[in-house]
């Protein structure tokens, strides 16, 4: 007979059946290549309680082979199950093989997470990463240029202030007579909240950019062969998604393909960041009242209900 577990800590991870505690979500059912090395990772919904099958190269990638075996464990997931051959990752339908998100190790942990979570199916993953295919080629076939929140093109070199957009600024009510009391530069970052960089980051761990609330920093860009980077100081955005490191950062040598950060427009004319060749959107998270960190995750996308981070150029 199944029943909760009467410890309050256990209540929503594991059950008791007859007398044993089990955890209570059936295990995901992962094929890897044995000549393919693969990083599993503790307190990781995509890692932790999963099943881990090897297979020869020889063996081949036979979906089918493989939706037998998780249908002859009915204690597995059923409807889906992930394979890795050379760090190249599907999850695939257990009931139509033909039916599989194809994804690389740098969105692992987020795709099988919303797999896991059933924040999404492989349908839904399929079908808004066509939507992301779409506009990233659009615009791929448009020469990109940098504007401020009025609309005017931005030079390299010249300094402007990224600006976190939100909703709340139409609603806000402010004080003429607390505005007569700031400077220039308070008067500019007065309640609003800002990209700066990370003064606390290193670079053992890498230089990171940030959030604060009334403060932010000045940046520039720099065109490279038609590529538009942003810039602190002499500095370059990129992003790197390996080993689970998604933040925001800042080096000194031009990103590589694989780092770049992509800019884009919103339909508003406000702009969010992108990994250059992946699916992953920026998004803030402001972790105390005044300072806060930006990540680039799957999950913080538009297309799965998170907003992803806006951002207005302001001139200096």
């Amino acid at each position: 007979m199944w029943r909760p577990c009467d410890w309050m800590d256990f209540y929503l991870n594991f059950l008791i059946v007859d007398g044993v505690v089990g955890f209570a979500m059936p295990p995901v059912h992962y094929f890897v290549c044995a000549n393919d090395s693969d990083d599993f990772n503790l307190n990781s919904p995509a890692d932790d309680n999963t099943i881990v099958e090897y297979f020869d190269r020889d063996y081949g990638s036979d979906f089918a082979k493989f939706a037998r075996v998780v249908k002859d464990k009915p204690y597995c997931v059923q409807n889906y199950f992930i394979v890795n051959v050379c760090q190249t990752y599907h999850a695939v339908k257990t009931d139509d093989v033909s039916i599989r998100y194809t994804f690389d190790k740098d969105v692992k942990y987020q795709v099988i997470e919303l797999l896991v979570k059933k924040s999404a199916t492989i349908e839904e993953l399929i079908e808004k990463d066509a939507l992301l295919s779409e506009a990233k080629a659009d615009t791929d076939n448009l020469p990109f240029q940098l504007r401020d929140s009025e609309g005017n093109v931005v030079a390299d070199g010249t300094k402007f202030s990224l600006q976190i957009v939100g909703s709340w600024e139409e609603d806000e009510d402010i004080d003429e007579a607390d505005l007569a009391n700031l400077t220039e530069r308070e008067l500019l970052y007065h309640n609003r909240e800002w990209l700066a960089f990370n003064i606390f980051s290193g670079p053992e761990e890498g230089h990171t950019i940030g959030c604060l609330y009334e403060d932010g920093s000045e940046f520039t860009c720099e065109t490279i062969d038609g590529i538009v980077y942003l810039k602190f100081e002499d500095m370059y955005f990129y992003n790197d998604l390996s080993n689970n490191k998604y933040g925001l950062f800042v080096g000194k040598d031009v990103p590589t393909k694989r780092q770049r950060v992509r800019i884009e427009y919103t339909e508003d004319g406000n702009l969010i960041l992108r990994s250059w060749e992946s699916r992953v959107l920026a998004a803030n998270e402001f972790m105390k009242s005044s300072c806060g960190i930006i990540k680039f995750n799957l999950r913080e996308t538009p297309y799965y209900g998170h907003p992803s981070m806006r951002l207005r150029i302001i001139r200096r």
